[in-house]
């Protein structure tokens, strides 16, 4: 099942949706750090795997790697 990112930003909105090409919930987190750290106005990012919360990436988790 593909996992879904959502990047909620600072002044609320839609928030900002990709697909991740990722096969691994590590590689997906990564991917949703990077996402994160991209957009100056992002305050956390959301993993979704289906219609499952996988993990909330707070602003500061942007900035490290998840291994």
């Amino acid at each position: 099942m593909p996992y879904f990112c959502y990047v909620h930003r600072q002044a609320g909105g839609v928030p900002h949706f990709e697909v991740l090409p990722e096969n691994s919930q590590v590689g997906a987190l990564n991917r949703a750090a990077r996402l994160l750290a991209d957009r100056a106005d992002a305050v956390r990012a959301e993993v979704w795997e289906g219609e499952r919360l996988i993990f909330t990436l707070p602003r500061d988790a942007a900035v490290y790697p998840l291994s």
